[in-house]
C-alpha cells in the first residue's frame, strides 16, 4: 500500500516539476535570444583572435633558430607567451561566464512532508504533502542583468586589448633599446680605438721631445673613461635582454640573437584624422563607454527593484479527505516596502553612473592629450633626424678634420683635438638615440590609436 502511494507521489511531483520547468524555460527564451549571440561572439573573439601558446619551449626554440632578432617575431611570441597578458585573457573569460548565471531564474524549491500520526493510525490512511514553488523576477529584470553582465565582460575585453597594446609598446621599446645599446657599444669601441691610437701617437711625440707629458696623460684619462663606459654598457645590454626575455615569457638569462636593423618609419598622418581614429578605436575609450553603459543599465535595474517579483506554487495534500481538495496552485507576490534600502540602491546606482560618466570624459581627455604629446614628439624627432643628418654630423666631422689638421701643424693644442673627437662621438650617439626615439614614439602613436601589428 505504501509503495503504491510512493509511486503516485513520485508521479505527481514529476508532473508539477515539469510544469514549473516549462514555465521557467519559456520565461528565459526571450532573454537568451536577445543576448546569447553577443555572449557567443565575445567568447569567439577571445579564443580565436587571441591565441595562447600551449608550449613555451616551442617558442623558445623558434627564437633560438632566428639569425636576427626582429620586432615582428618578438611581438608575436610575447602576445602568445606573456603570462600577465594570458592572465588578463582568462579574466575576460571569467567575466563572460557570469552572463549565463545572471540570466538564469532561481532553482525551483521542492518541499515534501508527512503527517507522522497517520503512519501507524488505524483510523486514517497514510497522509503526506508535496509542493513545488518557483520564483520569477519581474519581467525585464533578467534581461537587464544579462545586459549589465555582458557590458562588463566586453569592458574587460577592452581592458585586455589595452593591455595587449601596452605590451606591444613595451616589446618594441625594449627591442629598440637593445638595438640602441648595441650601437652604442659599437661606437664606444670606435672611440676606444681612437684614444688608443692617440695615446700611442702622443707618447711617441713626448718621447721624441715634440710634446708635453700632459698629452699622453690626457689620452690615458679619456681611454680609461671609455673603458669604464664599456663595462656600464655591457650591464645595460644584459638588463635590456633580460627585460625583453621576461616580456616574451622566457627565462631572463636566455641568450638572444643580435637585433636586426631599424624598421622604417611611416609617414605621419594628419593629426585630426589620428584623433578621430583614436576616439573610435582606442580600447580604453571603448571600455569606458561600456562601463558607463553598464552603470546606466544598473540604474534601470535599481529602479525596477520597486516592482514585485512573483512566486508560482503548487502542492498536493493527501491529508484532505475529498480528492478535489488535494491539488493546490497559487501565486505569491513580493511586497517591496523597504523603501530605505530601495532608495539607497537607486542613489548608489545614480552615483556610479555619474562617476563613470566623469571617468569616460577623463579617458577621452587623456587620449586626446596623449595623442597631441606623441604627435608633437614624433614630429620633433623627425625634424631632429633630418637636422643631425644634414647639419650636425657633417659639421662635427668637419670640425674634427680641422682639429686634426691644426694639431699636426701645431696650430691647435691637444685639448682642442680631444674636444673635437668627443663632439663627434656625442653627435653620433645623439643621432642613434634620435633614430630609436622616432620609432618608439611611432609605437606610442600606434598604441593610442589602437593599432596592432
Amino acid at each position: 500500500m505504501i509503495t503504491k502511494m510512493m509511486h503516485r507521489l513520485a508521479f505527481r511531483v514529476a508532473v508539477v516539476f515539469l510544469s514549473m520547468y516549462g514555465i521557467v524555460g519559456c520565461t528565459s527564451v526571450e532573454v537568451n535570444t536577445e543576448l546569447n549571440s553577443r555572449y557567443n561572439h565575445l567568447l569567439r573573439d577571445v579564443e580565436d583572435e587571441f591565441p595562447v601558446a600551449s608550449d613555451i619551449e616551442e617558442h623558445v626554440d623558434l627564437l633560438k633558430d632566428a639569425r636576427f632578432l626582429t620586432i615582428e617575431k618578438v611581438v608575436e611570441i610575447a602576445l602568445m607567451n606573456n603570462p600577465d597578458l594570458n592572465s588578463m585573457k582568462e579574466r575576460v573569460k571569467e567575466s563572460a561566464e557570469k552572463y549565463p548565471q545572471v540570466i538564469s531564474p532561481d532553482d525551483p524549491a521542492l518541499s515534501i512532508g508527512i503527517y507522522p500520526s497517520t503512519i501507524v493510525s488505524d483510523n486514517s490512511d497514510f497522509s503526506y504533502k508535496v509542493g513545488l514553488a518557483q520564483r520569477f523576477p519581474y519581467p525585464g529584470k533578467l534581461a537587464l542583468k544579462g545586459e549589465i553582465s555582458l557590458k562588463e565582460a566586453e569592458a574587460k575585453l577592452g581592458d585586455f586589448r589595452s593591455a595587449r597594446l601596452e605590451l606591444i609598446l613595451s616589446v618594441k621599446s625594449s627591442c629598440l633599446t637593445l638595438f640602441y645599446v648595441n650601437r652604442v657599444i659599437e661606437i664606444n669601441g670606435e672611440e676606444k680605438r681612437i684614444f688608443e691610437e692617440l695615446k700611442t701617437v702622443t707618447t711617441s711625440r713626448y718621447a721624441a721631445g715634440k710634446g708635453s707629458l700632459q698629452e699622453p696623460a690626457q689620452a690615458g684619462v679619456e681611454l680609461a673613461r671609455v673603458e669604464h663606459r664599456g663595462i656600464t654598457l655591457n650591464r645595460m645590454l644584459r638588463v635590456a635582454g633580460a627585460r625583453l626575455n621576461t616580456l616574451m615569457g622566457r627565462g631572463s638569462s636566455l641568450p638572444l640573437p643580435p637585433p636586426a636593423g631599424l624598421p622604417d618609419v611611416k609617414k605621419i598622418s594628419d593629426k585630426e584624422a589620428l584623433v578621430e581614429e583614436a576616439i573610435f578605436n582606442n580600447p580604453d575609450i571603448r571600455a569606458a563607454r561600456l562601463k558607463k553603459g553598464s552603470a546606466v543599465d544598473s540604474l534601470k535595474l535599481a529602479e525596477m527593484q520597486y516592482y514585485p517579483d512573483f512566486t508560482v506554487m503548487g502542492s498536493y495534500n493527501r491529508a484532505w479527505m475529498a480528492d478535489e481538495l488535494r491539488p493546490f496552485v497559487g501565486i505569491g507576490i513580493s511586497v517591496p516596502i523597504r523603501f530605505g534600502r530601495l532608495d539607497a540602491g537607486e542613489r548608489e546606482a545614480k552615483a556610479k553612473s555619474s562617476r563613470l560618466g566623469f571617468k569616460l570624459r577623463a579617458v577621452l581627455d587623456r587620449v586626446r592629450y596623449e595623442m597631441e604629446e606623441a604627435y608633437q614628439k614624433l614630429e620633433e624627432s623627425s625634424h631632429l633626424e633630418k637636422h643631425f643628418l644634414k647639419t650636425m654630423l657633417p659639421a662635427t666631422e668637419l670640425n674634427l678634420e680641422a682639429a686634426r689638421a691644426g694639431y699636426k701643424e701645431g696650430k691647435n693644442d691637444f685639448i682642442t683635438l680631444i674636444a673635437a673627437e668627443k663632439a663627434l662621438i656625442k653627435a653620433k650617439l645623439e643621432y642613434e638615440r634620435i633614430l630609436v626615439d622616432m620609432r618608439i614614439r611611432e609605437a606610442e602613436l600606434s598604441r593610442i590609436i589602437g593599432e596592432e601589428p
